[in-house]
């Protein structure tokens, strides 16, 4: 017969492998309820964006400056984690705003409403106009006492628009 000792280290060990199983299953369903959160999360902050673009295209062809900027309202990170927006074109007048996180992309198609007049094209790359370093791509968060800004400007008979930054006051 055997020793009462060792069948209480075995019924100690099962309970142990039970319960680390029961904590592994729970971490990994845990883990993917966040990741779809986090997706979710990220296609609103590329519709977000894709609206905001919209909003400033039309604005700007209706009679802006030679240089306009509206703010994003973007959350600095989601769920904790940095995130990228990138700006990029299909054809003419049709935009791509794309938000990355890790492993997941959310990808934003917009048609611009140019009412007929100059075309709109994404900035490629980075360009300097006055004090704005407008580029195709936005990390974010951004430092503190920094708002991102999507902005649009005349380069010869084409609107260019890309993503920037500005301090603003506390």
């Amino acid at each position: 017969m055997p020793s009462p000792v060792i069948s209480h280290i075995i019924g100690t060990i099962a309970v142990l492998q039970a319960v680390v199983v029961m904590l592994a299953v729970f971490s990994f369903v845990s883990f993917v309820f966040n990741m779809r959160t986090q997706n979710l999360m990220l296609g609103e902050v590329a519709e977000s964006a894709a609206r905001e673009v919209v909003e400033l295209i039309s604005v700007y062809t209706l009679g802006g400056n030679s240089t306009s900027y509206m703010f994003l309202s973007l959350p600095d990170t989601l769920g904790g984690q940095p995130y990228m927006l990138t700006i990029g074109e299909s054809s003419q007048n049709v935009l791509n705003i794309t938000a990355r996180l890790q492993i997941y992309s959310q990808v934003r198609v917009v048609v611009t409403p140019n009412f007929g007049r100059n075309p709109v094209h994404a900035v490629r790359g980075t360009r300097i106009i006055g004090a704005l370093k407008i580029s195709d791509s936005l990390y974010m968060p951004l430092p503190p006492g920094f708002k991102p800004i999507v902005v649009a400007f005349r380069d010869g008979d084409s609107i260019l628009v890309g993503f920037s930054s500005v301090r603003v006051p506390p």
